[in-house]
Protein backbone atom coordinates (compact mmCIF):
# COMPACT_ATOMS: atom_id res chain seq x y z
CA UNK A 1 0.00 0.00 0.00
CA UNK A 2 1.26 3.25 -1.08
CA UNK A 3 1.69 6.51 1.45
CA UNK A 4 2.99 10.17 1.09
CA UNK A 5 4.86 11.27 3.51
CA UNK A 6 6.26 14.27 5.21
CA UNK A 7 9.71 13.68 7.14
CA UNK A 8 10.46 15.23 10.17
CA UNK A 9 13.11 17.57 10.19
CA UNK A 10 14.36 17.07 13.59
CA UNK A 11 14.92 14.08 15.43
CA UNK A 12 11.62 11.63 15.28
CA UNK A 13 10.21 11.23 18.44
CA UNK A 14 6.52 10.34 17.08
CA UNK A 15 3.99 9.53 14.05
CA UNK A 16 0.85 10.53 13.13
CA UNK A 17 -1.20 8.31 10.52
CA UNK A 18 -3.89 9.96 8.69
CA UNK A 19 -6.36 8.42 6.57
CA UNK A 20 -8.18 10.33 3.23
CA UNK A 21 -11.84 10.75 2.85
CA UNK A 22 -13.58 8.52 0.04
CA UNK A 23 -12.56 8.93 -3.60
CA UNK A 24 -9.69 10.82 -2.59
CA UNK A 25 -5.58 10.13 -1.97
CA UNK A 26 -3.22 10.69 0.58
CA UNK A 27 -1.23 13.18 -1.31
CA UNK A 28 -4.00 15.40 -1.09
CA UNK A 29 -3.91 15.69 3.08
CA UNK A 30 -0.09 15.87 2.22
CA UNK A 31 -0.41 19.12 0.69
CA UNK A 32 -3.45 20.28 2.76
CA UNK A 33 -1.19 19.94 6.19
CA UNK A 34 2.10 20.71 4.82
CA UNK A 35 0.36 24.00 3.87
CA UNK A 36 1.38 23.91 0.15
CA UNK A 37 -1.08 25.46 -1.13
CA UNK A 38 -2.68 27.87 1.45
CA UNK A 39 -3.07 31.69 0.87
CA UNK A 40 -4.30 32.34 3.84
CA UNK A 41 -0.96 31.88 6.30
CA UNK A 42 0.48 34.95 7.30
CA UNK A 43 4.09 35.23 6.15
CA UNK A 44 5.68 34.94 9.48
CA UNK A 45 3.01 31.91 11.23
CA UNK A 46 4.38 28.50 10.95
CA UNK A 47 2.85 25.72 9.14
CA UNK A 48 2.20 22.49 11.02
CA UNK A 49 5.13 20.53 9.79
CA UNK A 50 7.32 23.31 11.24
CA UNK A 51 5.46 23.87 14.16
CA UNK A 52 5.94 19.91 14.67
CA UNK A 53 9.41 19.60 13.57
CA UNK A 54 10.22 15.67 15.17
CA UNK A 55 6.33 14.24 13.75
CA UNK A 56 6.54 12.32 11.05
CA UNK A 57 3.21 12.36 8.77
CA UNK A 58 2.27 8.65 7.16
CA UNK A 59 -0.88 9.35 4.85
CA UNK A 60 -2.12 6.08 3.28
CA UNK A 61 -3.94 5.32 -0.12
CA UNK A 62 -6.95 3.12 0.15
CA UNK A 63 -7.65 0.32 -1.88
CA UNK A 64 -9.10 0.75 -5.16
CA UNK A 65 -13.24 -1.22 -4.94
CA UNK A 66 -16.45 -0.59 -5.60
CA UNK A 67 -18.68 1.88 -4.09
CA UNK A 68 -22.35 0.96 -3.65
CA UNK A 69 -23.54 4.81 -2.96
CA UNK A 70 -21.55 5.73 -6.06
CA UNK A 71 -23.64 2.94 -7.92
CA UNK A 72 -20.59 0.48 -7.92
CA UNK A 73 -18.16 2.60 -9.29
CA UNK A 74 -14.21 1.71 -8.59
CA UNK A 75 -12.28 4.44 -6.33
CA UNK A 76 -10.13 4.38 -3.26
CA UNK A 77 -12.27 3.65 -0.70
CA UNK A 78 -11.62 1.79 3.02
CA UNK A 79 -14.63 -0.13 2.81
CA UNK A 80 -18.06 0.12 0.98
CA UNK A 81 -20.03 2.69 1.81
CA UNK A 82 -24.13 2.47 1.40
CA UNK A 83 -25.65 5.39 2.11
CA UNK A 84 -24.43 9.07 1.08
CA UNK A 85 -25.42 11.41 2.71
CA UNK A 86 -25.61 10.16 6.25
CA UNK A 87 -28.08 12.24 7.81
CA UNK A 88 -29.55 11.96 11.37
CA UNK A 89 -33.17 11.09 10.26
CA UNK A 90 -31.85 7.44 9.77
CA UNK A 91 -31.60 4.99 12.37
CA UNK A 92 -28.13 4.19 12.55
CA UNK A 93 -28.84 0.99 14.24
CA UNK A 94 -30.09 -0.12 10.97
CA UNK A 95 -27.78 1.58 8.51
CA UNK A 96 -25.61 -1.40 6.58
CA UNK A 97 -21.94 -1.44 7.15
CA UNK A 98 -19.31 -2.94 5.66
CA UNK A 99 -17.85 -4.95 8.91
CA UNK A 100 -15.80 -6.86 6.58
CA UNK A 101 -14.01 -3.89 5.14
CA UNK A 102 -13.76 -1.96 7.58
CA UNK A 103 -11.68 -4.96 9.62
CA UNK A 104 -9.25 -5.29 6.61
CA UNK A 105 -8.79 -1.55 6.40
CA UNK A 106 -8.04 -1.79 10.39
CA UNK A 107 -5.32 -4.20 9.29
CA UNK A 108 -3.56 -1.62 6.82
CA UNK A 109 -3.38 0.90 9.31
CA UNK A 110 -2.39 -1.42 12.21
CA UNK A 111 0.64 -2.41 9.84
CA UNK A 112 1.51 0.94 9.44
CA UNK A 113 1.95 1.48 13.43
CA UNK A 114 3.63 -1.63 13.39
CA UNK A 115 6.39 -0.43 11.26
CA UNK A 116 6.62 2.80 13.55
CA UNK A 117 7.06 0.93 16.50
CA UNK A 118 9.75 -1.75 14.52
CA UNK A 119 11.62 1.76 13.35
CA UNK A 120 11.61 2.79 17.28
CA UNK A 121 8.59 5.07 18.05
CA UNK A 122 6.59 3.28 20.39
CA UNK A 123 2.41 3.49 20.58
CA UNK A 124 2.02 5.50 23.14
CA UNK A 125 3.59 8.26 20.41
CA UNK A 126 1.68 7.60 17.71
CA UNK A 127 -2.19 9.13 17.09
CA UNK A 128 -4.32 8.39 14.07
CA UNK A 129 -6.92 10.19 12.10
CA UNK A 130 -8.69 10.58 9.51
CA UNK A 131 -11.16 12.72 7.11
CA UNK A 132 -14.24 11.42 6.19
CA UNK A 133 -14.82 7.63 5.83
CA UNK A 134 -10.52 7.72 6.93
CA UNK A 135 -12.15 9.46 10.28
CA UNK A 136 -14.31 6.09 11.18
CA UNK A 137 -11.24 4.11 10.31
CA UNK A 138 -9.49 6.12 13.22
CA UNK A 139 -11.98 5.73 15.14
CA UNK A 140 -12.16 1.68 15.18
CA UNK A 141 -8.43 1.65 14.81
CA UNK A 142 -7.99 3.75 18.06
CA UNK A 143 -10.46 2.58 20.07
CA UNK A 144 -11.34 -0.11 18.88
CA UNK A 145 -9.97 -3.27 20.48
CA UNK A 146 -8.88 -7.00 19.33
CA UNK A 147 -12.08 -8.07 18.17
CA UNK A 148 -12.42 -5.54 15.20
CA UNK A 149 -8.55 -6.72 13.55
CA UNK A 150 -7.92 -9.66 11.55
CA UNK A 151 -5.20 -10.50 13.30
CA UNK A 152 -4.64 -9.99 16.42
CA UNK A 153 -2.01 -7.39 17.83
CA UNK A 154 -1.41 -9.41 21.51
CA UNK A 155 -2.67 -6.82 24.26
CA UNK A 156 -5.28 -4.18 22.97
CA UNK A 157 -3.31 -0.86 21.40
CA UNK A 158 -3.18 1.88 23.16
CA UNK A 159 -1.98 4.86 21.00
CA UNK A 160 -1.55 8.52 22.40
CA UNK A 161 -4.52 10.03 20.31
CA UNK A 162 -7.07 9.74 17.85
CA UNK A 163 -7.99 12.67 15.30
CA UNK A 164 -11.89 12.42 13.81
CA UNK A 165 -12.69 15.18 11.31
CA UNK A 166 -15.84 15.20 9.72
CA UNK A 167 -16.65 11.22 10.64
CA UNK A 168 -18.91 9.11 12.47
CA UNK A 169 -19.37 5.78 14.73
CA UNK A 170 -19.90 2.75 12.66
CA UNK A 171 -21.78 -0.55 13.38
CA UNK A 172 -22.91 0.55 16.70
CA UNK A 173 -23.56 -2.45 18.61
CA UNK A 174 -20.70 -3.99 17.42
CA UNK A 175 -18.66 -0.88 18.25
CA UNK A 176 -19.79 -1.10 21.95
CA UNK A 177 -19.09 -5.00 22.01
CA UNK A 178 -15.71 -4.64 20.41
CA UNK A 179 -14.26 -1.93 22.33
CA UNK A 180 -10.85 -1.34 24.04
CA UNK A 181 -10.51 -1.04 27.50
CA UNK A 182 -7.81 1.89 27.09
CA UNK A 183 -10.56 3.71 24.94
CA UNK A 184 -11.46 5.87 28.08
CA UNK A 185 -7.98 6.88 28.26
CA UNK A 186 -7.37 8.35 25.09
CA UNK A 187 -7.49 12.18 23.67
CA UNK A 188 -9.75 12.17 20.73
CA UNK A 189 -9.88 15.53 18.92
CA UNK A 190 -13.28 15.50 16.77
CA UNK A 191 -13.66 18.31 14.43
CA UNK A 192 -16.68 18.55 12.47
CA UNK A 193 -18.90 21.56 10.52
CA UNK A 194 -21.87 22.24 11.61
CA UNK A 195 -23.22 22.94 7.39
CA UNK A 196 -22.06 19.29 6.55
CA UNK A 197 -23.92 17.86 3.91
CA UNK A 198 -22.18 14.35 3.49
CA UNK A 199 -22.15 13.57 7.25
CA UNK A 200 -24.38 15.62 9.18
CA UNK A 201 -22.88 17.48 12.55
CA UNK A 202 -25.84 15.90 14.40
CA UNK A 203 -24.39 12.60 13.05
CA UNK A 204 -21.46 13.61 14.86
CA UNK A 205 -23.24 14.65 17.59
CA UNK A 206 -24.96 11.44 17.88
CA UNK A 207 -22.04 9.68 17.52
CA UNK A 208 -20.28 11.73 20.22
CA UNK A 209 -23.39 11.22 22.70
CA UNK A 210 -23.26 6.85 22.14
CA UNK A 211 -20.14 7.07 23.10
CA UNK A 212 -20.42 8.80 26.22
CA UNK A 213 -23.17 7.05 27.45
CA UNK A 214 -23.10 3.81 26.54
CA UNK A 215 -19.25 3.84 26.63
CA UNK A 216 -18.32 6.11 29.74
CA UNK A 217 -16.09 7.74 27.62
CA UNK A 218 -15.98 11.67 28.32
CA UNK A 219 -16.42 14.33 26.52
CA UNK A 220 -14.74 17.94 27.60
CA UNK A 221 -13.09 21.42 26.43
CA UNK A 222 -9.39 20.74 27.44
CA UNK A 223 -7.02 19.70 24.61
CA UNK A 224 -5.09 16.65 25.30
CA UNK A 225 -6.93 15.31 27.83
CA UNK A 226 -8.40 11.16 27.68
CA UNK A 227 -12.23 11.72 26.41
CA UNK A 228 -13.55 13.13 23.43
CA UNK A 229 -13.10 17.20 22.39
CA UNK A 230 -15.82 18.30 20.20
CA UNK A 231 -15.29 21.38 17.91
CA UNK A 232 -17.76 22.84 15.88
CA UNK A 233 -17.06 24.97 12.68
CA UNK A 234 -19.88 27.02 12.07
CA UNK A 235 -21.01 27.37 8.11
CA UNK A 236 -18.40 24.91 7.29
CA UNK A 237 -19.41 22.03 4.95
CA UNK A 238 -17.91 18.42 4.46
CA UNK A 239 -14.16 20.17 3.83
CA UNK A 240 -11.49 21.49 7.13
CA UNK A 241 -10.44 25.35 7.44
CA UNK A 242 -7.97 27.38 8.91
CA UNK A 243 -9.20 27.08 12.56
CA UNK A 244 -9.80 23.56 12.29
CA UNK A 245 -5.80 22.82 11.12
CA UNK A 246 -4.96 25.20 13.82
CA UNK A 247 -7.55 23.18 16.33
CA UNK A 248 -5.30 20.29 15.27
CA UNK A 249 -1.79 21.51 15.81
CA UNK A 250 -2.84 22.58 19.03
CA UNK A 251 -4.25 19.64 20.21
CA UNK A 252 -0.88 17.68 18.86
CA UNK A 253 1.36 20.50 20.61
CA UNK A 254 -0.37 19.59 24.01
CA UNK A 255 1.74 16.71 24.32
CA UNK A 256 4.96 18.47 23.13
CA UNK A 257 4.50 21.07 26.43
CA UNK A 258 3.30 18.56 28.67
CA UNK A 259 7.00 16.48 28.23
CA UNK A 260 8.46 19.46 29.39
CA UNK A 261 6.70 17.83 33.05
CA UNK A 262 6.25 14.47 32.44
CA UNK A 263 8.09 11.43 30.13
CA UNK A 264 4.98 12.06 27.54
CA UNK A 265 4.99 10.56 23.83
CA UNK A 266 5.79 14.37 22.08
CA UNK A 267 8.81 13.97 24.04
CA UNK A 268 12.06 15.04 22.09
Amino acid sequence: MSSAVIQPTAAHTATVIFAHGLGDEGESWREAISGEYENYRKPDELTIPARLPHVKWVFPDAPQQKVTANFGTQMPSWFDVFNIPVQPGQNLDDVPEDDEGMRDSVQIIDDLIDAEVKAGIPESRIVVGGFSQGGVLSLVTGLGGNDWRTKSTGDDRKLAGVVVLSGRIPLKDKFKSRISPHAISIPVFWGHGTADAVVHYRVAELSVEFLQQQLGISVHDQVGAPGINLRAYERMGHTSCKQEMDDLAAFLEYWKVRARFRRAFWRH
